[in-house]
């Protein structure tokens, strides 16, 4: 994977964009002083591109390293989100290219996200239990364990802390300033522990995006539990100094479960058979 970049100021009067990166829902261009716009592909997405900037202001506000946001500026008929550049591999770069920083990576992957679950989420954000209801409903699932999920999914907590919602070391960009947490489309207001288990199922099973390196697109089981045991390592004992409270096994599991429903949403062919699997067995558990 190649270093990730990312963004800042706009002026209305920038200069000829120069696309850096692209992805599914957004073109990334420089701007002027070294600053770069976020902009997405669909035309109608302002309101969304507001509650990523109200979670990233909040994460910021609550000293969570994040790029500063600068506003949402609309060129060539759409939207887009005007916010710090920020340089450097991602973490999942660095494990590829330099796999003894392993433990590190995963020591501040699990420090970032408890320090995140500290921050209160802002009232416009979505909640997180109808989102992942609304993924669960356009799984793919036989009706039975559709709406088996569903009932699971409608016993556990509702929350109000900031939640990433999709977050791994892919979106963690090691700086010269340190790491800083990128990509935040998805995040919600929900229950820590739900966003906590998210993580535990990409980190346990995902699939590495196109163009990881090599190594990280063969590491063995042993390296994923590695990475994930020291990854919650980290995470629990910054959510015990915290004063969150500590993490109850049983409603982490049940996340899990509605979670890895969830991610069937995703169509990711590599990871349907293992998610089924969780859901099948947790909804019988």
């Amino acid at each position: 994977m190649p270093h990730r970049r990312y963004h800042a100021r706009m002026t209305a009067a920038g200069p000829s964009p120069n696309k850096i990166a692209e992805g599914r829902e957004a073109e990334i261009f420089s701007w002027r002083d070294g600053t770069v716009l976020r902009l997405l592909r669909d035309p109608d997405g302002r309101a969304r591109l507001e509650r990523e900037a109200a979670a990233m202001q909040a994460a910021r506000e609550s000293g969570v390293p994040v790029p500063a946001v600068h506003g949402i500026e609309t060129a060539f008929g759409r939207d887009g989100m005007v916010i710090d550049r920020v340089d450097g591999p991602d973490l999942l770069t660095e494990i590829g290219t330099r796999p003894w920083q392993l433990l590190r990576a995963a020591r501040v992957t699990g420090d970032l996200q408890a320090r995140l679950h500290e921050v209160p989420a802002p009232a416009s954000l979505p909640g997180l239990r109808p989102v992942i209801g609304r993924r669960i409903a356009g799984a793919g699932l036989p009706a039975a364990a559709a709406a088996a999920a569903l009932r699971m999914l409608d016993a556990l907590p509702d929350g109000a802390r900031l939640c990433h919602g999709d977050f791994h070391p892919g979106n963690i960009i090691d700086t010269r300033a340190g790491p800083m947490i990128i990509d935040w489309p998805n995040a919600t207001r929900g229950d820590a522990d739900a966003d906590h288990a998210r993580t535990l199922l990409l980190l346990t099973l995902g699939e590495p995006p196109p163009g990881a390196p090599l190594l990280v697109r063969y590491l063995t089981d042993s390296f994923r539990k590695l990475f994930a045991w020291r990854y919650r390592r980290a995470y629990l004992a910054r959510r015990s100094a915290s004063g969150l409270g500590p993490v109850d096994a049983g409603v982490l599991q049940r996340w899990f479960v509605v979670n890895a429903a969830a991610r069937l949403a995703e169509g990711i062919d590599g990871e349907r058979a293992k998610l089924r699997t969780i859901v099948d067995r947790g909804l019988v558990g």
